[in-house]
């Protein structure tokens, strides 16, 4: 089989040429599929040259439908041979045949592209939200864990957090148990302290709020100002996590904000608790190696290809005067920050302004999340793995209007 694809305004002409049987389904779909990762939506399939079409065929094209109707896209079929337009008919597909191409798609060779070094576009959301921080819980490494340094935390639809914290009732039951966690728009991720755990999640649903005992928690509430977009060009293949917390920054033109990522990975650095700071008995430091006990760290760059789902607060380098609870990730940007990453399997994002609490459950409503990270730089010299970065995604964010519990 022969597959070409040509850009047409808003759609993606793909041109097939063979058999779509049982040996060339999976190509196929695969290959489409990854050009809606790139952001193609509209397809148009000319299948003038395409001789058979069996059902693992009719199969891989059902797939691509279902991926394009989740982000509001589409495909259409035209120039189908007699035989592939009486397999689709008499088979219930009959609705993806059409006799002529959309009138809106632009006729003859389509115009060669501009070579852009990278895609970034802002959308105001609303032009006076930003967003309230508190530190009801601020526990630091390697602090002993006591009841009186922590508190029960509700999460609701307009609350956004970070933290470390248990799932438990209480202190006691929570000890064994405190590891990290994030909260997006009513939804709680938290990693248990042991290694090779996947993440355990609470969801809102009816009257239920998910809360959390939390020994350290970063927790904002309100509404996301600006939604930024990013793609890759020919020269910029993927953003770094500061840098586009920086560029957010700029574009508020702000000492502070908190951000909700929603991007494919093209590699996370971080670490993860494996043993709850609540088993400490003591206010000390834990030195190398003894470290390696309790928090385990990337040796690689990871997850690329899936989706990672970040909230984070980030500040201005020259706005900062002890770091607090936010660290350096990106030297270029100059910007400080604490993030912490949830990793999905992933699914295509719609194109162009996207609403948060919409986008995000749909991931919560579908495969379960696969592992969470507390999102590090690692700017060894010669050896270090760098910074977090994403290829493709949405940023909403807002400013902090009380930044100085973090700087």
């Amino acid at each position: 089989m022969q597959i070409t694809h040509q850009k047409k305004g808003k759609y993606l002409l793909i041109q097939a040429a063979g058999r779509l049987d049982a040996s060339w389904s999976d190509h196929f779909a695969d290959t489409l599929l990854t050009q809606v990762r790139h952001g193609h939506h509209h397809l148009v399939m000319d299948f003038s040259n395409l001789s058979f079409l069996s059902s693992a065929g009719i199969r891989s094209l059902a797939r691509i439908y279902k991926e394009l109707i989740q982000v509001k896209g589409g495909f259409q079929i035209i120039h189908a041979t007699s035989f592939v337009d009486n397999t689709l008919k008499s088979t219930g597909f009959g609705m993806w045949l059409t006799e002529k191409p959309p009138a809106d798609m632009p006729v003859g060779k389509a115009a060669e592209e501009p070579v852009r070094p990278g895609q970034i576009e802002f959308h105001l959301l609303e032009q006076d939200a930003s967003l309230r921080l508190l530190v009801p819980a601020s526990w630091r490494p390697w602090q002993m864990a006591t009841p009186d340094r922590t508190v029960v935390r509700k999460f609701g639809e307009m609350d956004f957090a970070l933290g470390i914290g248990s799932a438990s009732g209480n202190f006691e039951e929570a000890r064994d148990h405190f590891g990290e966690f994030m909260a997006v728009a009513g939804n709680v991720v938290y990693q248990p302290p042991k290694e090779g755990e996947h993440p355990d999640f609470l969801l809102s649903q009816g009257d239920f709020v998910p809360e959390m005992l939390c020994l350290q928690t970063l927790q904002c509430t309100g509404k996301m100002s600006h939604l930024m977009r990013f793609a890759p060009g020919k020269h910029t293949l993927f953003y770094g996590v500061g840098e586009i917390a920086g560029m957010a920054l700029k574009q508020l033109d702000a000492d502070a904000l908190a951000f909700v990522l929603l991007g494919e990975i093209d590699g996370l650095v971080g670490s993860t608790l494996i043993r709850s700071p609540g088993l400490l008995t003591e206010d000390r430091s834990i030195p190398y190696p003894e470290i390696k006990g309790w928090v385990s760290f990337c040796a690689e760059r990871v997850y690329a290809g899936q989706q990672a789902l970040i909230f984070g607060l980030a500040a201005r380098k020259d706005a900062v005067q002890s770091g607090g609870l936010l660290s350096r990730v990106s030297a270029t940007m100059g910007c400080y920050l604490h993030a912490h990453a949830t990793v999905f399997p992933y699914q295509p994002l719609q194109n162009g302004k996207i609403d948060l609490n919409t986008t995000i459950q749909r991931f919560f409503d579908g495969a379960p999340p696969v592992a969470m990270l507390h999102l590090v730089e690692d700017s060894r010299p010669a050896v270090g793995l760098g910074e977090s970065a994403l290829i493709r995604g949405a940023c909403w964010f807002s400013p902090v209007n009380n930044p100085e519990g973090l700087l």
